[in-house]
């Protein structure tokens, strides 16, 4: 008959132990840090209205008008986005560019979305670029481009993601 035995070795024990701690720990650490970053940047309120950035011009304002030709839109793209759970959503990517001779500080965007038959389907004002926000919190300077991204809620089945239509609604510059 054979006998088998095995002995524990209490050197391999305590370092499988000590990995465990250290992993443990980062982890909390990682969950820990993302708290206290979604504690200071809380997500807008879906019901909250628009953005008002204090000191925005808009249409009619001849300062806006005067410079709205120097801020362009290239590359404007939407793009579906279908979760698990939960509304349809279109996905907008596009290139912000200022070519005129002052930083932005700000820019809205209206956005109309259609449908496959040529139907409005959604409409919604957006502000990508605003103070404080983003990867880049500084303004744009001049001659600066910065890709913009954002998404616009439960837009209906039939949403042509073809059919975006972006026009500059709103202008914050120095």
């Amino acid at each position: 008959m054979a006998e088998f035995t095995s002995e524990i070795n209490p050197a391999k024990s305590r370092v499988v132990l000590y990995i465990t701690i250290a992993v443990a720990v980062s982890g909390l650490l990682t969950v820990w840090g993302v708290m206290q970053y979604q504690k200071s940047h809380p997500a807008p309120k879906a019901a909250s209205g628009p953005i008002v950035v204090p000191g925005m011009k808009h249409s009619g304002d001849p300062e806006f008008e005067a410079y709205k030709s120097s801020v362009r839109l290239e590359n404007v793209k939407g793009t579906i986005g279908i979760p698990i759970a939960g509304p349809r959503f279109a996905l907008v990517d596009g290139i912000l560019s200022n070519e005129g001779a002052r930083s932005l500080e700000a820019v809205e965007m209206h956005i109309t979305l259609f449908d496959v038959y040529g139907k409005l389907s959604k409409e919604v004002t957006r502000t990508p670029l605003r103070p404080g926000i983003g990867m880049e919190n500084r303004p744009m300077a001049p001659l600066e481009k910065r890709g913009f991204h954002f998404g616009v809620e439960a837009v209906e089945q039939l949403w042509d993601p073809k059919k975006v239509v972006i026009e500059i609604s709103g202008l914050k510059y120095k």
